[in-house]
C-alpha cells in the first residue's frame, strides 16, 4: 500500500486527523493512451505532537505504520509496549484515535501477528466501508 502525505496543517487538538492513503491503483493502456485511477480513502492520522514513538526511536503516525512495525519490531520492543501491566497500543488507538473497536481487538490480541492481523482487517474494513 503505498501512501502519500496530505500537506502540513497545524494540529492543536490531541484528535486525529485525517491523512490520504492510496488503496488501489489502476492502469489502462490503449494503442495511443495510458491511463492512471488512484483511488484514495482518508484513514485517521495522529497529530504531531501524539505520535506514537516506539522504544527504538521509531514514530508511527498511523494505523498503516502501526501494522508494518508490528511485523517488523523486535520481540524486546514488542514486550516494552504489551506486557501484562500496560498496552501502549491499545491506549494509543483509544486515546489518539477515540477508536474503542480497534482498542478491543488489539487488546485481545495474545501475539504481535494477531495484533497486526486485527490492525490491518481494521484498515480494510474502513478503507471499503466509506
Amino acid at each position: 500500500m503505498a501512501k502519500t502525505k496530505r500537506g502540513g496543517r497545524g494540529h492543536n487538538s490531541g484528535s486525529a486527523s485525517n491523512g490520504v492513503t492510496v488503496v488501489q491503483k489502476r492502469v489502462y493502456k490503449t494503442p495511443n493512451t495510458t491511463r492512471l485511477e488512484i483511488l484514495v480513502r482518508n484513514i485517521g492520522e495522529a497529530p504531531q505532537d501524539k505520535r506514537f514513538v516506539l522504544k527504538d526511536g521509531r514514530l508511527l503516525k498511523d494505523f498503516v505504520e502501526m501494522a508494518h512495525a508490528l511485523e517488523h519490531m523486535s520481540d524486546d520492543v514488542f514486550n516494552h509496549h504489551v506486557n501484562a501491566y500496560k498496552n501502549d497500543f491499545r491506549n494509543w488507538v483509544r486515546d489518539i484515535f477515540g477508536d474503542k473497536e480497534l482498542a478491543a481487538a488489539i487488546e485481545k490480541a495474545k501475539t504481535r501477528a494477531e495484533m497486526q492481523l486485527a490492525v490491518l482487517k481494521h484498515i480494510v474494513n474502513k478503507t471499503f466501508s466509506q
